[in-house]
């Protein structure tokens, strides 16, 4: 019998068709040729695309039938067509929202609710394909989440908007100069960074100071526009008849519930008010968050994100890069306090490096919620904060295209380095980062004759 099977197996490495296993098992080829019931258990592969039409689509796309469309997008001739499309979008996004922002305060909810899909769609796509998903997880994912969910689901919930507010113009808003994120109109990644943090202030701001009103398109004798969600639409003598997305009689349209006023907004500032309204119940509220991040990346995808390298989180971005304050500051207390040794180094993997960071940006959350309070009371005050934030975004930008875009542009095309991707610019602009800082940091030197000086990121 043994020397039956040893024939077949044989017979079959001859044949091409499977080969022996390490453990002297069948191969699954060789199982699948064997077993009746092999046909139950066969992978369908996903139909292919028709010759044809794949010369058809690239040929409209590319010009030529033979060049493939992901190595069109890679050649210097488009990526420059794709930066100055991404330039012009971005420069107009940003009139269109502050056009929104300035003249219809009160329907920038409606604004936000519409451009932010598109902004996190297109993110997961392009993330998902250099492995970046992880980041999709992070702080400010979720803050934007709590947006939609007062926006679509509490819009007369000012609990939920104050911790909404607090997430806004505290974490996130911060987030800005702290992580350096820059107005660079060309950068799709970098506009959609910059929207990401600074929308929800925007939001919380128009929402605050002008209350958000309900869309009507009574001119088109559609009734209330928000009704879909929220409102029912009423019979002659007040009883509710039905949901419905538009009513063709206005009159009878009822606005259930309504969106948040300026009144309804205002709160009495009794200490134990403030501090529940803005620390305790926001702190629960990322708690919730800190838990959900460290589930998922510690106990359901630890095993992915071990045996696979490239995949980035932020705890892994921020204990690889000793190029950021942050990082060396941390680092630097770490060792000052003896948690870890005077020559050891943040390691990803470690449960300590985990604690020192989870530490910390819990730290960072509760110093940004203490001026809050004083955001949500005063106008002024409020303004001012979001515009040095802002204005600290137009100098990263400005930063950005001096020293780093005028150096890099043209040499990514003569060295043949760059592919196209998100992860390349990140490469390529903190090759020329290193580069010009060593240069300021040699002539400073020169000039104040020698001595430590602090490395900027």
């Amino acid at each position: 019998m043994a020397e039956a099977v040893m024939r077949r197996r044989r017979r079959g490495e001859e044949n091409g068709y499977m080969s022996p296993t390490s453990d002297g098992e069948d191969s699954p080829r060789e199982w699948r040729r064997r077993n009746p019931l092999a046909p139950f258990f066969k992978r369908h592969r996903r139909p292919s695309v028709p010759e044809g039409a794949r010369n058809f689509v690239r040929a409209k796309l590319t010009g030529d039938p033979r060049v493939r469309v992901r190595d069109y997008v890679k050649m210097p001739r488009t990526i420059q067509t794709i930066d100055k499309v991404s330039f012009t979008l971005g420069v107009v996004g940003l009139m269109l929202t502050q056009f929104v922002a300035t003249e219809h305060p009160e329907y920038f909810w409606f604004y936000y609710l519409c451009s932010a899909p598109l902004v996190f769609i297109y993110r997961i796509i392009m993330y998902r394909m250099i492995k970046y998903h992880y980041f999709l997880i992070d702080f400010c994912y979720y803050a934007n989440l709590a947006c939609f969910v007062h926006i679509l689901g509490a819009p007369t919930s000012g609990r939920l908007f104050r911790s909404v507010f607090a997430y806004s113009n505290g974490p996130i808003l911060w987030a800005i100069p702290l992580w350096r994120n820059s107005l660079v109109f060309h950068s799709h990644d970098k506009v959609q960074s910059v929207f990401i943090h600074t929308a929800p202030a925007i939001l919380t701001w128009c929402t605050r100071w002008y209350g958000q009103g309900d869309l009507t398109w009574s001119w088109w004798g559609l009734g209330d526009a928000t009704g879909w969600l929220f409102a029912v639409r009423e019979g002659d003598h007040g009883q509710a008849v039905a949901p419905g997305l538009m009513y063709a009689d206005v009159a009878a349209v009822h606005r259930a519930p309504n969106r948040l006023t300026v009144e309804q907004l205002t709160m009495s500032y009794d200490v134990v008010d403030v501090v529940r309204e803005f620390y305790v119940y926001p702190v629960v509220g990322y708690l919730i968050w800190q838990v959900i991040y460290l589930v998922i990346t510690e106990l359901f995808y630890v095993k992915r994100l071990d045996n696979d390298p490239e995949l980035v989180t932020s705890l892994r971005w921020l204990a690889n890069d000793y190029k950021a304050p942050v990082t060396r500051w941390a680092l630097r207390t770490s060792r000052r306090v003896g948690l870890f040794a005077q020559d050891e180094l943040f390691d990803h993997n470690s449960l300590k490096t985990k604690f020192v960071f989870v530490s910390l940006q819990l730290v960072y959350t509760m110093v940004t919620f203490l001026p809050i309070p004083m955001c949500y009371a005063s106008k002024a005050v409020h303004t001012t904060v979001m515009l040095l934030v802002f204005l600290s975004c137009i100098w990263n930008g400005a930063e950005y295209y001096i020293d780093i875009f005028s150096r890099r542009y043209a040499k990514k095309f003569d060295d043949g380095t760059f592919m196209g991707s998100v992860r390349d610019d990140d490469n390529a602009d903190a090759a020329v980062a290193e580069t010009v800082l060593a240069a300021s940091s040699g002539d400073l030197a020169r000039r104040s004759g020698g001595g430590d000086l602090a490395r900027r990121s």
